[in-house]
């Protein structure tokens, strides 16, 4: 970290003082999230600038897309996923049972309890 003057009237060198107590912080902590807050999109855009550049400098540290994504252990869904084109669905194997109330599960439980019922009364 670097040190920084900043000179303040003694009101808000008060004020700020305060404020510091209040939220059980420092003052220069109180700066230094004011400053973030303030100049945020500012300093992220000098920041990206600077290691756009140092990558341009020095582009034997980078790496490739794929190279990352292997890294990271990324696996991107296929051109045919991407252009959305669906996967093949599975066929159901038996159909003819569908329109069958017996082979329902509704049915298989109105069925068994129908097994019940009579199996108690014999």
């Amino acid at each position: 970290m670097t040190k920084l003057l900043v000179y303040l009237d003694e009101d808000f060198h008060e004020d700020l003082k305060e404020l510091a107590h209040q939220k059980k912080t420092s003052m220069a902590a109180l700066v230094r999230y004011a400053l973030d807050k303030t100049f945020e999109d500012d300093l992220d855009e000098i920041s990206s600038r600077r290691a756009l550049e140092e990558m341009l400098a020095h582009p034997e540290g980078t790496m490739t897309l794929d190279e990352y994504l292997e890294r990271r252990g990324i696996v991107l869904p296929g051109p045919d996923l991407a252009a959305g084109k669906s996967r093949p669905r599975k066929i159901a194997e038996e159909r003819d049972h569908y329109g069958d109330p017996k082979n329902s599960r509704a049915g298989r439980r109105t069925q068994a309890k129908t097994d019940n019922q009579t199996s108690r009364r014999a």
